[in-house]
């Protein structure tokens, strides 16, 4: 009797963390209010996560410090954003990040990679600088969900601040501490 109750206990404790890690402050964007293309003077970045490895973690996406959303598995976010200059951030049990240089009137894509962490999954950025066929993109655009932030998001970049500047001050002088050529760069060239 005692391993079944061992065994229950241990399921509603993985159940209940699951829940916890869930996004309740996401919401999937309508059909008709998903984005088109970028908007006037701006430039589209859509970050996709069509995996659905590492479900359980959740992905908060940074512009700079300007939190964007939190990417859950099988989902996309449309950021419109100003043109030139950013490095954008994504948190797991690390930080990872990106270069992007972007043009007004362009669309980009990148991925966002789960990978094995030691207490949960990290994150990186796959860049699509002219190498994805037409086909894997449209099943990637298939196999997620827009989602855009919802009325507690606000609260929750508050909450999670702090955490996320340090994630941020320990590995972004990792990320410019490595070779040019290891570094996550979104090229001006490859919006279309």
């Amino acid at each position: 009797m005692l391993r079944v109750f061992t065994r229950v206990s241990l399921l509603l404790f993985v159940l209940a963390l699951l829940a916890g890690c869930a996004s309740s402050h996401m919401a999937p964007v309508p059909i008709e209010r998903q984005a088109k293309g970028p908007a006037p003077g701006k430039a589209l970045v859509v970050f996709l996560r069509p995996s659905s490895i590492g479900g359980a973690v959740q992905s908060p996406l940074y512009d700079g410090d300007t939190y964007i959303g939190t990417l859950g598995m099988k989902s996309r976010i449309a950021y419109q954003a100003a043109p030139g200059k950013h490095m954008f951030m994504v948190t797991g049990e690390s930080a990872d990040f990106l270069e992007a240089d972007l043009l007004p009137g362009k669309t980009y894509y990148t991925a966002v990679v789960p990978r094995i962490g030691v207490w949960k999954a990290r994150f990186s950025f796959r860049p699509q600088n002219g190498q994805i066929d037409e086909n894997e993109l449209q099943e990637w655009l298939n196999a997620t969900t827009e989602m855009t932030t919802g009325p507690d998001a606000d609260k929750w970049a508050q909450e999670n601040q702090a955490h996320a500047q340090s994630l941020k001050a320990e590995y972004l002088p990792k990320w410019h501490a490595k070779p040019d050529a290891d570094k996550q760069r979104l090229h001006a060239s490859s919006g279309r």
